[in-house]
């Protein structure tokens, strides 16, 4: 097991309470709407159980611990399974369903400004090019 500097570790505990602010107003997934209290039926509990999930990632990851424009409450199942493959669920993709389920939350601008790559890095386009994009039919804010 890979051991977690103290850094990090301070880090992430600093994060722990906007953390799980977010996953307790959710209540549940925003891809696919399972939560503790209406699980999977074909999975293990377990895999209901929500988390945070970063949208930035690599060396940015670490800049989005505790911004709620760069994090998506999900369940274990969404977390582990779908938003792994990159391809299939970029950053933009990522963002509108951010922008879908937790209007409140989405600033493009401040997600640029956090990664730091230009304010363009992702357009609106990008994002709006997601909109449409229906990952449970039935589930809505």
């Amino acid at each position: 097991m890979r051991r977690v500097s103290r850094k990090t570790r301070a880090r992430k505990d600093a994060a722990r309470p906007v953390r799980e602010a977010l996953m307790r107003r959710h209540g549940r997934c925003m891809i696919c709407g399972h939560s503790p209290k209406s699980p999977w039926r074909d999975k293990p509990r377990e895999c209901s159980q929500l988390c945070c999930h970063e949208i930035a990632c690599g060396s940015h990851r670490q800049k989005a611990l505790d911004q709620p424009c760069a994090i998506l409450v999900l369940c274990w199942w969404c977390n582990g399974q779908r938003v792994t493959d990159k391809g299939e669920w970029p950053e933009s993709r990522q963002l509108a369903v951010l922008k879908r389920r937790s209007p409140g939350d989405y600033d493009l601008k401040a997600y640029n400004t956090l990664i730091g790559l230009g304010p363009n890095r992702i357009t609106e386009e990008e994002v709006g090019a997601w909109q449409g994009d229906s990952t449970r039919p039935g589930y809505s804010n």
